[in-house]
């Protein structure tokens, strides 16, 4: 199953390297446990590891 990209979520750089079949996106989730995720306060961005679980189409 493919799951179509919004414009939120569709790949802007690189894009042919971008995943949006729902087995190979479960399968690189469930290879890792570190994820990081990105944000900007004020203009600084801001970069914070975090452990990530996948719990069917949850990820926790």
């Amino acid at each position: 199953m493919t799951k179509p990209p919004t414009d939120r979520t569709r790949w802007r750089r690189l894009p042919t390297r971008g995943y949006y079949n729902i087995d190979t996106i479960c399968s690189i989730l469930d290879a890792g446990i570190i994820g990081h995720i990105g944000y900007v306060i004020d203009g600084q961005p801001f970069v914070t590891p975090t452990i990530y679980w996948r719990e069917g189409n949850r990820v926790y």
